[in-house]
């Protein structure tokens, strides 16, 4: 039943579409862009433009003319890229994000897993997923204990998982994430993950089901829960993510970290 509470919850804000930024979340970001010094374009409504991008999954060519021409926006874009702003900034309001959830702001549990995606009709590089049946891309994702992303690798679906071990903490450790303990499942085992683990000096932990549990019906593993929540989040509410959309894996990397940024600046926004 529609009540007062769910009125109020889901009252029209204002925003034009739902990927705006507030003013609030605008404010928080906004020193993070001050470096850059756009003669004609508004930074504000570049970034909006990157979010619905990410939370439509439309052509370049069907974004809505508010954000200006199409062409600027894909300009914008890019630059962020190629700087990559969207991993730098997720950082910094991560710590924030754990710290107002009661963690430590720096993680140090991290949860490793992949999925694999199709690849649309774009050229670009892609291989074939013996296990799950998938042509495309595979998505290599370390998080922290929330599902926040740290790291991110993509690379053709045929890679098997434990090659993007060592990259994905080399990775973590340029961002500013020194962790303790790595949860992984039963297919991180073997010569690559020891030597990465050994390396960082990482305690990998696999996670498995109880044979007993499995019985009784579907339960989560502790902790390795989380990253599940993060695909099926990522992928459910950034419909560019839903399918892969890109011309190369730099490009790929690039839309899941948007997508992450999105989601830890409204959770530290929240409230």
């Amino acid at each position: 039943m529609w009540t007062k509470e769910h009125r109020e919850k889901y009252k029209d804000d204002g925003r034009r579409y739902p990927s705006d930024l507030t003013d609030a979340e605008w404010e928080t970001i906004a020193p993070l862009f001050s470096s850059y010094q756009p003669l004609t374009a508004d930074l504000r409504e570049m970034v909006n433009a990157c979010f619905y991008l990410e939370k439509t999954g439309c052509q370049w060519r069907a974004i809505p003319k508010d954000f200006g021409p199409w062409q600027t926006v894909r300009t914008w874009h890019d630059r962020f890229r190629d700087d990559g702003i969207w991993a730098d900034a997720a950082a910094l309001l991560t710590a924030r994000v754990r710290q107002k959830h009661g963690r430590a702001g720096e993680p140090s549990t991290g949860i490793l897993d992949s999925q694999s995606v199709v690849s649309g009709p774009q050229k670009g590089p892609r291989g074939f997923d013996g296990n799950k049946k998938i042509k495309g891309i595979k998505r290599h994702v370390l998080t922290c204990s929330l599902g926040l992303v740290l790291a991110v690798l993509v690379t053709v679906a045929s890679l098997h998982d434990t090659k993007a071990v060592a990259i994905l903490l080399d990775r973590a450790v340029d961002a500013g994430w020194h962790l303790d303990r790595l949860k992984v499942d039963g297919i991180y085992i073997g010569p690559n993950v020891d030597a990465a683990a050994q390396r960082h000096g990482i305690d990998v932990q696999i996670s498995t089901r109880d044979p007993e549990a499995k019985a009784k019906g579907f339960s989560p593993l502790p902790v390795r829960w989380r990253i599940e929540a993060t695909f099926g989040t990522l992928t459910n509410r950034y419909r560019r993510l839903t399918r892969n959309l890109e011309q190369d894996d730099t490009a790929a990397e690039d839309a899941v970290e948007i997508a992450n940024f999105h989601r830890v600046l409204r959770a530290y926004a929240r409230g």
